[in-house]
C-alpha cells in the first residue's frame, strides 16, 4: 500500500491509500458483497468468470477501487444477475444450482405405526391380487410362484382351523354320512348357477370372504375341470 496525493484542502495536500491490484482483490474477496455474489451466482464457473471480466472492464474501467467493486456487485445482485453491456446485448450470470431434493419413499406401516416387513408386504400384494384375479389366474400363479402357493395353502389352513371348535364330535349322537366329493361338486355347481353375479364376486374375493374364498375358489376350479360350470 502506498499513499498518493488526492488533492488539496485549504492549501494542504490530502493523501489517499493506494492499493495494489492484489491487495484490492484480497479485500474484495473478504467483503460481504463478494460473499453475497458467490452465494447466489455459480463460482468458479467459466461462463460467469468471462462475463465478470467483461463487466469489470466496461463498468469500472482501469484502476477501480474497492468501493467501485462493492457498488457494482450490489447493483448486479439487485438486478438478479442481469447486466447490459456496451454492445447492447443483455446477459445474465448463472445462478448456483438448486440442491436436488431427494424424496424418501414412503414406508408402509401397520396400524400401530410399525414398518411392514418384506414378507408382510408380499402377503398384502398377494391378497390384493387375489381379490381381482380370476380362478384360472390364481391356479396358474400357484403353479409357477412358490410363494403364492404357500400363501394360498396357508389361507386354506386358516379356514380349516376356524371350524375346528364346531367340529367336536358328540359320541352319543349318530354320525351323519358326509356327501361324496362328486355330490359336493354337483351341489356347488347348482348353487353357483342360481347365485347372482355380484354375490359370486363377493364369494371369490378374500376381502369380502376372508375365511371362505380359498375353499370357494378351490370348489369352483374343480367344477370347471369337471365341466359342471
Amino acid at each position: 500500500m502506498e499513499l498518493y496525493n488526492k488533492g488539496y484542502v485549504n492549501g494542504e495536500p490530502v493523501y489517499g491509500e493506494e492499493y495494489t491490484t492484489d491487495e484490492i482483490a484480497a479485500q474484495l474477496y473478504a467483503s460481504k458483497e463478494w460473499t453475497d455474489f458467490t452465494a447466489r451466482f455459480a463460482w468458479p464457473n467459466d461462463y460467469n468468470k468471462d462475463l465478470f471480466d467483461l463487466v469489470i472492464e466496461e463498468k469500472l474501467g482501469p484502476n477501480p477501487e474497492l468501493a467501485d467493486y462493492q457498488s457494482l456487485f450490489k447493483n448486479v445482485i439487485a438486478a438478479g444477475g442481469i447486466v447490459r453491456l456496451n454492445n447492447g446485448q443483455q446477459y445474465e450470470f448463472q445462478t448456483v444450482p438448486e440442491p436436488e431434493v431427494i424424496v424418501e419413499p414412503e414406508v408402509p406401516t401397520d396400524r400401530n405405526g410399525r414398518p411392514l416387513s418384506a414378507s408382510q408386504l408380499a402377503w398384502g400384494e398377494m391378497t390384493r391380487w387375489s381379490q381381482t384375479a380370476s380362478s384360472r389366474q390364481i391356479e396358474d400363479r400357484r403353479r409357477i410362484d412358490p410363494a403364492f402357493a404357500s400363501f394360498y395353502h396357508k389361507n386354506l389352513e386358516r379356514e380349516s382351523a376356524g371350524g375346528v371348535g364346531d367340529a367336536v364330535e358328540n359320541l352319543n349322537q349318530r354320525q351323519q354320512v358326509s356327501a361324496s366329493p362328486a355330490e359336493e361338486l354337483v351341489a356347488f355347481a347348482a348353487e353357483y348357477h342360481k347365485t347372482p353375479t355380484e354375490k359370486l364376486r363377493q364369494l371369490k374375493r378374500f376381502d369380502t370372504n376372508p375365511y371362505g374364498a380359498a375353499k370357494w375358489n378351490q370348489m369352483f376350479e374343480a367344477c370347471v375341470s369337471a365341466g359342471l360350470i
